[in-house]
């Protein structure tokens, strides 16, 4: 449930980065920018222990209560799925449009950290 909630959490803060800044035009927007790379880097972190640490729940429980435990494979899949919906989000707030070369390089190495290292170092 935690995960989801999280999940609902990135949502929200990408919708309302993504309606308030259409391009990256200024140093504030690259400031807002960073500021949601970085939440967003920390929940998935956070999300992945809570995902793996539900997923031995559910093969514990399967073992213990046989069919029944089963169950909680789906709301482990429940979870998955709103993990995906922002991963939609979170593509569209990458490819932002930059008003001058300058904050495009530091738009693309921000967007790069994002996507390729578990900590921000922005």
């Amino acid at each position: 449930m935690l995960s989801i909630a999280l999940s609902f959490y990135a949502k929200n803060q990408l919708e309302r980065f993504l309606q308030t800044n259409t391009a990256i035009t200024n140093e504030t927007s690259l400031e807002d920018y960073k500021n949601l790379a970085r939440i967003a880097m920390y929940i998935v972190l956070t999300q992945m222990l809570l995902l793996f640490c539900a997923f031995g729940s559910c093969v514990f429980s399967i073992f213990q209560q046989g069919f029944r435990g089963a169950f909680s494979l789906f709301l482990l899949g429940f979870a998955v799925a709103f993990a995906g919906q922002v991963g939609d989000l979170e593509e569209k707030s990458r490819n932002l449009t930059c008003a001058n070369e300058e904050l495009e390089n530091q738009y693309k190495q921000i967007t790069h950290t994002w996507r390729k290292k578990a900590l921000p170092d922005f």
